[in-house]
């Protein structure tokens, strides 16, 4: 690629990403441009119809289709308490009968289903419902005006089964999509560079405090190996991903 601030991908690439505050630091990558907005599910379609070449996807929607390729380094991931993904219920949790889930994260349903049969936990599926599998936005909202009451946060429920930190979505690229590892490099930087300045994006202490302590952004070894964590007790077996 050739011109322009990032080596002109703003001419060449649709980049895809969910509309929700914690996805902002990101924004450095494309600057001078808008993206394709959509919530995590619906990117990932998009992503594998060749309508965007690159988008932020549910790490699920990655573990079950093989080859994937995915970039090295950043992600949307916690260790502990995220409050933006969690079971917000009016009731203690066992006395509920029903769940509704979210349409939007194939991710946190897939974790909500193995974090309930841990716990012993069978809620129907049904809406309305006793229960609500949140993510995103109107999670944290919630999550903010309980103060953390009343809800089953799914990333503290996953590190304190396993130990481990869990990723809920990563950049992924289309299947024609050919970078050269210059233009890779790129994207990490501009994603960096936001991710080390999400504190001044924040419009409050407390969505600081998210920016800053919930939300996990690398993508290391630890983060690859909580990540393989879910997809053994998911099912899926060895993890086949692509990193580049």
């Amino acid at each position: 690629m050739e011109g322009g601030k990032w080596g002109g991908y703003h001419e060449k690439m649709k980049i895809g990403c969910v509309p929700y505050g914690h996805a902002r630091p990101f924004a450095k990558a494309w600057e001078g441009s808008e993206p394709v907005w959509a919530h995590p599910k619906e990117l990932a379609q998009k992503l594998w119809a060749g309508e965007v070449d690159l988008a932020l996807v549910p790490v699920w929607e990655v573990l079950t289709r093989s080859g994937t390729r995915v970039l090295e380094g950043v992600a949307i991931g916690s260790k502990g308490e995220v409050r933006s993904v969690g079971v917000f219920h009016d009731q203690p949790l066992p006395e509920c009968r029903s769940i509704q889930l979210t349409p939007h994260s194939a991710t946190s349903v897939q974790l909500w289903k193995l974090l309930a049969q841990h716990l012993g936990i069978s809620l129907a599926e049904k809406n309305p419902a006793d229960a609500r599998l949140l993510i995103g936005d109107v999670a944290l909202e919630e999550w903010n005006r309980r103060n953390g009451q009343g809800v089953l946060d799914l990333g503290r429920a996953w590190t304190e089964w396993t130990g481990k930190p869990f990723v809920f979505a990563v950049w992924a690229f289309g299947p024609k999509v050919r970078l050269e590892p210059a233009d890779l490099d790129r994207f990490r930087e501009a994603f960096r560079e936001g991710i080390g300045r999400r504190a001044g994006l924040a419009g409050d202490e407390k969505e600081k405090e998210y920016l800053t302590r919930c939300i996990r952004y690398g993508l290391g070894p630890e983060e690859k190996d909580g990540l393989a964590e879910f997809a053994k007790r998911g099912g899926l077996g060895k993890v086949d991903i692509a990193w580049v």
